[in-house]
């Protein structure tokens, strides 16, 4: 399992510079760093297991981590729910599991490959002469000689099932690098959304998505026509490829050169056409566990669409048809955050309601359009702004959002700012001692004012049964 010891320089072509051809290999390391070296490979493996196994356990970890930090997204700093910036976060969400999924499997067939291979060298340490096909039993000539070619000898076995393992090994660190760099790339997307966005009026935002866009048609252009032979083999068709390279290497955000090492080693000792076969197969196979996970995902995120469990006369998409019990205080969990709004129980015996409408970052984009801050006097001091202020939003609040309890409104529901449970989650909590309500089942409406009085949408419907105390 020593690795060739060897490097190959070439000349980078400068700007304006004709590129050099490339330089002869040969091995640049002395004989006792080349020692050293077969020495260190010689005992990877067991490192390999023990990194696997911690790259694994760590693997297994993430889905609650990233579970918490999307969901702390969702509520924070999600500022749209429709359009690009909606569905863009539950895609690169989806995507990193995804990855993170593969990534645990190809630790897992490196480690289970590599215990085997454990095995195997035990077995040839207490049986050093391996496989002794002329020995074996219940068995003609015939069948003994042709098992002897197609099984070959044990130790020939072993070191072909190293190498397989190192491959697997190697490819599962570009998997590592794939998770980093995909990331990377949804910090910045979220930073881009989220902090860049709220700063720009919609023409300008408009104008940035259009850059970006054919930016993104022209990058993908010149990588189709900059792969070309021809244009390779142009004097001035090599300066821009070089310069294209150098670009995407920017891209990778310091991942192109550990990356670069273990892709260049198959690209240089492997077919063309066997390189691209495996690519093509393993970014297909990629997208189907992307697909599945993604539409896995919106069922966690959202218990009314489901994708691989439908009824015939099933449905969840009308809330006043549906118990979703993560609007109910007594069903739901409590070390989540509460989705639009929810109320103490599904079936209440007391002569009240308690009702949560939590105040999402999405909401807080309605409300930033349709209430525009008063100006207050210079002359006032800051406690007595912060007061006047507070008064206004509380009052702005309660003009915003319209409670209904059957066929009853309340107009000014006296909502009050919280922050309750172990999230400290920001909404507004008010008691409704309703008149109209009855046995059995009731229904309770929010609606937010998402221009005049007159124009409202409702935000949630929750069904619950009243059942007095006698």
């Amino acid at each position: 399992m020593t690795p060739n010891a060897t490097q190959t320089t070439s000349a980078q072509p400068q700007d304006g510079e004709k590129p050099q051809p490339l330089a002869s290999t040969q091995s640049v390391m002395s004989a006792h760093d080349q020692e050293k070296l077969r020495d260190l490979t010689s005992q990877s493996w067991n490192m390999e297991l023990a990194i696997s196994g911690v790259a694994m356990f760590a693997i297994l970890q993430l889905p609650e981590l990233l579970d918490v930090l999307f969901d702390s997204f969702q509520y924070n700093f999600k500022t749209q729910t429709e359009g690009m910036q909606g569905l863009l976060p539950s895609l690169a969400y989806s995507m990193i599991r995804a990855t993170g999924n593969v990534l645990f499997l190809a630790f897992l067939i490196n480690f289970v490959m590599r215990a085997y291979w454990v095995g195997l060298v035990g077995l040839l340490a207490v049986y050093p002469s391996g496989i002794q096909y002329d020995r074996l039993p219940f068995m003609s000539q015939f069948a003994k000689a042709k098992l002897a070619d197609d099984f070959g000898s044990l130790d020939g076995y072993i070191l072909r099932l190293d190498r397989r393992c190192n491959i697997v090994f190697a490819l599962a660190f570009q998997f590592v690098f794939l998770f980093i760099f995909l990331g990377l790339m949804y910090l910045m997307t979220l930073l881009v959304y989220s902090v860049l966005r709220p700063l720009l009026p919609p023409p300008a935002w408009e104008v940035v998505k259009i850059g970006g866009a054919v930016l993104l048609v022209v990058y993908v252009g010149m990588s189709l026509v900059l792969s070309n032979k021809k244009v390779m083999e142009h004097p001035t068709g090599t300066k821009f490829h070089y310069r294209y390279m150098k670009f995407n290497q920017y891209l990778m955000m310091g991942l192109h050169k550990p990356s670069s090492y273990i892709s260049n080693t198959f690209y240089s000792n492997l077919p063309q056409k066997s390189v691209i076969r495996t690519m093509v197969v393993a970014m297909s196979l990629f997208m189907v566990a992307f697909i599945v996970e993604y539409l896995n995902d919106i069922s966690r995120t959202n218990p009314r669409v489901s994708f691989f469990n439908r009824r015939h006369l099933y449905s969840a998409r009308v809330d006043s048809l549906f118990v979703n019990t993560s609007v109910y205080d007594n069903l739901r969990d409590v070390s989540g955050y509460v989705d639009v709004a929810a109320i103490q129980a599904d079936v209440i015996r007391e002569p009240y309601i308690r009702l949560f409408i939590a105040y999402p970052k999405a909401l807080d984009t309605l409300f930033t359009r349709v209430a525009k801050e008063p100006v207050l006097s210079d002359i006032l001091s800051r406690q007595e702004i912060r007061e006047r202020l507070a008064v206004w939003r509380n009052r702005e609040v309660n003009r915003l959002l319209q409670i209904t309890v059957n066929d009853s409104l309340y107009a000014q529901p006296d909502l009050l700012f919280s922050q309750p449970g172990e999230l400290q989650q920001r909404g507004f909590q008010t008691v409704l001692v309703p008149s109209n309500l009855r046995t059995g089942k009731n229904m309770l409406r929010v609606r937010v004012v998402s221009g005049s009085p007159e124009k409202t949408r409702e935000m949630i419907a929750i069904p619950f049964w009243y059942v007095p105390e006698k």
